[in-house]
C-alpha cells in the first residue's frame, strides 16, 4: 500500500486540515513533531488512487509553545545567521572569506547585545542615576545604590554589572537548552554527497557547540572590558592593568577563533577545537568574576559625573567596526559573484545589516525609554534642553541612530511612491493577460470580477520585484550610516551641525526627538508581539512564519540564534520515509510551501533503495521562485536536477534533455505570492487555474474564491496527480496525468 505523507508550510498548520480530516491519531513522533493518520474505526482514511494518509505536522518546534515568542528579542541574532547562508555560489576563497566576515560580525552582535544591557544597568542606574537625587528620590529599590555597602562608585557599578551577567547567564542557558533539544536527534555520519545532499549537513551539534562557547566569553570579556574601562584609569593599579589585558587576550582570541577553519569546520575540526573553545568560555567567567570582585574593593572617594567614562566611544567604536565589516563582506561579494545573481549577491550583506539596525534600534528605544522614566521629563533628546542642566542621558551615538531611523522611513516612502505605484500599474496590465487567456470573454461579462482576478495575480507577483525596491532602500541608508558613523566618531552630535537657534537646527532637533519616539515605540512594538503570541494562538502562527523560513537553516554563524527545526524535522523524515518505502510499498512524499523545502531536503538524505521506491510532489513551492534566487549556493539548477534524478529507478532509463521525470509533480499557480514552478529539467510543473472557474456554479450563490497560496489539495488535479504518482510507483506507467493552461503565459515571464 502507498502512503501519502504530507508535510505542511509554514504557521504549524493542524494536522487536520493538513488531511482534511476531523479525526486523526498519532502514529509517531511527539507532541512537537508527529505523524498522524485518520482513525481506522471513523473510515476516510484512503486518500486519492487508494493511497493511506498521512501527514507530519512539525509546527509546534517553530511556533507551537508560546514560550518561544521571547525568540523575538533575538531577532538581529537570527538575521547574522540567516546571513552566512545567503552567500552566492562562489570559489572557495571566496567562500571561505564570505564566512569569516560573517562570523566575525555576528560575534559583534553579541557584543552589541550586552553593551544594550551595560548601558541600561550600569550606566543609566548605576552611573547616571546614582549621582542625582533627583532620580533616587522616592523610588526606594534604588536604595542600595545611595546607601550602604554598596553606596560607592565602583560598588555601585558592580552590583549593577550583574544585570548584564544575568542576562548573558540566560542566553547561555538558553542555548544549551535549544542545542540539547532541537540539534541532538541522532543522525549517521556516513555517505557521500556536498550542500543539502551531505549527510552531515543536519548535524550542527558540534559546530554549535564550539560557537556557544565563543561567544559565551566574548559576551563576558565584553562585560569585563565595560566595567574595566572605568576602573583602571581611575586606579592606575597594576591588578587592574593584568585584568585588562587577559580580557583583550580573550576578546581577541573569540576573534581569530570563528575564522579558523580548526574550530569552526562543521564536520572535521581539530582534536583542540573542542577543549579550547570549553576553556574560552570557563576562563571568561572567572575573569568576570575577578573583575566584579575588583570592583568592589575600597576605594579613595569618587563622584559620578556625565556619563560612564569610555562607554559613548566603545559603542561607536564598535558600531564603526559593523559597518567596516558590512563594507567589506559587500565588495567581497560583489567582486566574486556570478553574473545574474540576484540583488547583485547582496542578499547576505542587506540582511545582515537589518539585523544590526533592529539591534541599534531595540538598543536606543530602550536607553531612552529608560533615561526618561529615570529622568522624570518628557523630551528624550538632549537637542533642545538647557545644558546647564545634568539628565540622565544615553550616549550619544543614539542620537545618530534616532536620526537614521526617520531617515529610513522617509526612504521607504519614497521608494514606495516612486517605484511601488508605476509596478503596481505594470503588474496589472500583464495580469490582465493572465486573466484573459485563462478565463476567455470573462471580462466581458463581468469586468469587476474580472479586475478581482487581476488583483490576485499582479499581488502575487510583488514577491519577485520586492528585492529591487529593498535595494533603493537600503544602499541610501548604507551611505547614511556611513557618513553618521564618521560623525559620531569624531564626538559630533546631529544638533551641532546647524548653527545654534538656527530654524535648521530647530528642524534637526525635531527630527532626533521624533526618531527617539519611534524607535522607543518599535522596540516596545517588538515586546507587544511577544505579548500577543503568547496570549493568542492565531497571532502566535502568524509569528510563526518568520521563524519558520528565518530558522530552515542550521546555526552555523550565530549559535545563541533561535534553534534550527530542519535539523530535526529532515533527519525524521528521512527515517520516516525510508521505513515507509521499504516496510509500506513505497511513499508518496507531499510537500506544501516551505514543506515542499523539507520534502526535498528529505529525498536528498534517503538512502538509494528508499528513493528508489520514493516520489516527491509539491505544491505552492518556494524552491525556485525565493530559495533558488536567494540561497543560490545551496538550492540552484543543479540541485533541484539531482532531486528528481535520485528518485528515479533503473528501469525509468537516463532522462534525455527535455524530457520530465515521472517522478517529481509540481503544481503551482499565479496567484500564488509564494510558489511557483521548480523549472527543473526532472521535475513535471503543472499550472493551476486559479480560480477554478470564472462564474458562479449553477446551484450556488457567490463566486469560486482565489486560493492563491492554500487550498491545492482540495482540487481535483491534486488527486490526479497523486493517482498518477501510484501509478508510477507500481510500474504501470511512466507519466502522471497532468492539467494545464499552456494557453497562458508563465510567470517566468513576468517583468
Amino acid at each position: 500500500m502507498v502512503t501519502e505523507l504530507r508535510v505542511h508550510g509554514v504557521t504549524g498548520t493542524p494536522a487536520e486540515d493538513v488531511l482534511d480530516r476531523p479525526l486523526l491519531r498519532r502514529v509517531a513522533g511527539d507532541t512537537d513533531a508527529g505523524f498522524f493518520r485518520p482513525r481506522a474505526e471513523y473510515g476516510g482514511g484512503a486518500g486519492a488512487g487508494g493511497v493511506t494518509l498521512e501527514a507530519y505536522r512539525w509546527g509546534n518546534l517553530t511556533a507551537g509553545a508560546a514560550a518561544r515568542a521571547l525568540w523575538l528579542l533575538l531577532l538581529p541574532f537570527m538575521f547574522a545567521n540567516v546571513a552566512i547562508w545567503l552567500r552566492p555560489d562562489v570559489g572557495d576563497r571566496a567562500r571561505t572569506a564570505i564566512r569569516a566576515l560573517t562570523r566575525v560580525f555576528a560575534l559583534t552582535m553579541t557584543a552589541s547585545f550586552v553593551l544594550a544591557f551595560v548601558e541600561i544597568s550600569m550606566d543609566l542606574v548605576g552611573w547616571q542615576c546614582a549621582a542625582l537625587p533627583r532620580c533616587l528620590q522616592d523610588r526606594g529599590y534604588l536604595s542600595v545604590l545611595a546607601d550602604g555597602t554598596f553606596a560607592t562608585t565602583s560598588r555601585r557599578l558592580a552590583v549593577t554589572a550583574l544585570i548584564p551577567v544575568l542576562a548573558i547567564a540566560f542566553l547561555w542557558f538558553l542555548g544549551r537548552r535549544t542545542w540539547a533539544r532541537y540539534e541532538a536527534y541522532p543522525i549517521t555520519t556516513e555517505g557521500d554527497g556536498d550542500g543539502l545532499a551531505h549527510p552531515c549537513f543536519w548535524n550542527g551539534r558540534p559546530l554549535v557547540g564550539r560557537l556557544r562557547s565563543l561567544h559565551i566569553a566574548v559576551a563576558f570579556a565584553t562585560l569585563d572590558a565595560a566595567l574595566l574601562g572605568v576602573l583602571v584609569p581611575h586606579d592606575r593599579h597594576p591588578a587592574g592593568y593584568v585584568l585588562a589585558a587577559v580580557t583583550a587576550v580573550i576578546l581577541l582570541a573569540g576573534v581569530v577563533a570563528v575564522t579558523l577553519s580548526a574550530v569552526v569546520h562543521r564536520d572535521t575540526p581539530a582534536a583542540w577545537a573542542k577543549p579550547f573553545t570549553r576553556t574560552m568560555s570557563h576562563a571568561a567567567v572567572v575573569l568576570t568574576g575577578l573583575v566584579i570582585g575588583y570592583a568592589c574593593l575600597t576605594r579613595d572617594p569618587w563622584t559620578a559625573r556625565d556619563r560612564l567614562p569610555a562607554f559613548s566611544g566603545t559603542v561607536t567604536v564598535l558600531f564603526a567596526v559593523q559597518v567596516l565589516l558590512m563594507l567589506i563582506l559587500g565588495g567581497v561579494v560583489l567582486a566574486t559573484r556570478p553574473k545574474g545573481t540576484v540583488l547583485l549577491g547582496l542578499a547576505g550583506p542587506l540582511i545582515a545589516s537589518t539585523g544590526l539596525g533592529v539591534a541599534v534600534a531595540f538598543a536606543a528605544g530602550m536607553a531612552y525609554r529608560v533615561a526618561d522614566f529615570l529622568d522624570r521629563r518628557s523630551l528624550p533628546s538632549t537637542a533642545d534642553y538647557d545644558e546647564g542642566r545634568l539628565v540622565i542621558e544615553p550616549p550619544p551615538a543614539y542620537e545618530w541612530a534616532a536620526a537614521g531611523f526617520v531617515l529610513l522611513l522617509v526612504l521607504a516612502a519614497l521608494v514606495a511612491l516612486t517605484m511601488g505605484l508605476p509596478m503596481v500599474r505594470r503588474l496589472r496590465r500583464y495580469a490582465r493577460v493572465v486573466t484573459d487567456a485563462d478565463f476567455r470573454g470573462g471580462r466581458q461579462r463581468d469586468a469587476a470580477r474580472a479586475r478581482h482576478i487581476d488583483t490576485a495575480v499582479a499581488d502575487a507577483l510583488v514577491t519577485d520585484q520586492v528585492g529591487r525596491m529593498l535595494v533603493w532602500v537600503f544602499v541610501p541608508a548604507a551611505a547614511a550610516a556611513v557618513v553618521a558613523t564618521g560623525f559620531a566618531l569624531l564626538g559630533l552630535r546631529p544638533i551641532r551641525l546647524a548653527a545654534s537657534g538656527s530654524a535648521a537646527a530647530e528642524v534637526t532637533s525635531t527630527v532626533v526627538n521624533l526618531g527617539t519616539y519611534l524607535i522607543g515605540l518599535s522596540a516596545f512594538a517588538l515586546v507587544f508581539i511577544g505579548i500577543l503570541a503568547y496570549r493568542y494562538q492565531r497571532f502566535r502562527r502568524i509569528v510563526g512564519v518568520l521563524w519558520d523560513l528565518g530558522t530552515f537553516w542550521p546555526r552555523a554563524a550565530h549559535p545563541l540564534a533561535p534553534p534550527c527545526y530542519a535539523e530535526r524535522v529532515v533527519p525524521e523524515l528521512a527515517r520516516r520515509t525510508g521505513w515507509l518505502a521499504a516496510e509500506q510499498g513505497g511513499v508518496i512524499l507531499s510537500g506544501h510551501s516551505q514543506g515542499t523545502v523539507l520534502a526535498a531536503a528529505t529525498v536528498l538524505q534517503l538512502p538509494p533503495e528508499a528513493q528508489a521506491r520514493t516520489t516527491l510532489l509539491t505544491y505552492g513551492s518556494p524552491l525556485r521562485r525565493l530559495y533558488a534566487r536567494f540561497f543560490p549556493a545551496y538550492v540552484n539548477d543543479a540541485v533541484l536536477a539531482r532531486i528528481g534524478a535520485v528518485l528515479a529507478r533503473p528501469e525509468d532509463g537516463v532522462l534525455d534533455a527535455g524530457q520530465h521525470s515521472p517522478r517529481w509533480v509540481n503544481l503551482w499557480r499565479d496567484t500564488d505570492p509564494i510558489g511557483g514552478p521548480v523549472q527543473a529539467p526532472t521535475a513535471r510543473d503543472v499550472r493551476l487555474v486559479d480560480p477554478p472557474s470564472f462564474d458562479i456554479a449553477p446551484g450556488d450563490t457567490v463566486f469560486p474564491k482565489v486560493d492563491g497560496h492554500s487550498g491545492y489539495q482540495l482540487r481535483p488535479a491534486f488527486g490526479a496527480a497523486v493517482a498518477g504518482l501510484v501509478t508510477v510507483l507500481s510500474g504501470a506507467s511512466d507519466e502522471p496525468p497532468t492539467v494545464s493552461n499552456p494557453s497562458a503565459p508563465s510567470i517566468s515571464s513576468a517583468p
